[in-house]
């Protein structure tokens, strides 16, 4: 049996920064390009550059966000639909009609996503379930909710429930 080079837990800190790392390495070429190269290759430069200011922005927005798994339950994000499943319950909600998401802390306990759509149906679901960080890349998508938003509410640690956001109400004619 083979061991590998790093202790797991060490590997697993090194590969969550990989996006990051990429991302930085991006940058760092494109840049030594943009201004070392001549014609073509310094446009290239720019590009890889810019595509690498995006890519380092979102590892650092995902090495922010709390960790997920070993709470109660499953979240499971599909085709916009946002699906909890655990033991004592759970609850689908479509991300295209949310008209609520808050935040709930009760405590020292992991805080709770509260979302409601506009059919009336809601949803709670613990920032710790399994797989609760698909909700970041969910909810970042509405309209002036974004994920560093997000990242800030969960870190909170006042006590009560917070709106993040709230749908505007559709107007006829």
């Amino acid at each position: 049996m083979s061991r590998g080079f790093l202790r797991p837990e060490a590997l697993g800190r090194l590969l969550a920064w990989r996006e990051a790392a990429i991302g930085a390495g991006a940058v760092a070429l494109g840049l030594w390009w943009g201004f070392g190269a001549t014609g073509i290759m310094r446009w290239v430069g720019v590009v890889l550059a810019l595509g690498g200011v995006g890519i380092l922005r979102e590892g650092v927005l995902r090495l922010r966000r709390p960790k997920d798994g070993g709470g109660a339950g499953v979240v499971s994000v599909t085709e916009r639909q946002i699906t909890y499943l655990s033991g004592p319950g759970g609850g689908v909600v479509s991300a295209d009609s949310l008209a609520l998401v808050a935040i709930e802390r009760h405590g020292t306990g992991a805080p709770v996503w509260m979302l409601g759509d506009r059919e009336g149906n809601s949803v709670a679901i613990p920032a710790d379930a399994e797989n609760a960080g698909a909700l970041y890349d969910a909810l970042g998508a509405l309209p002036g909710l974004g994920q560093d938003h997000l990242v800030r509410a969960v870190r909170e640690t006042a006590p009560g429930r917070r709106v993040l956001w709230r749908a505007t109400p559709e107007r006829l004619g």
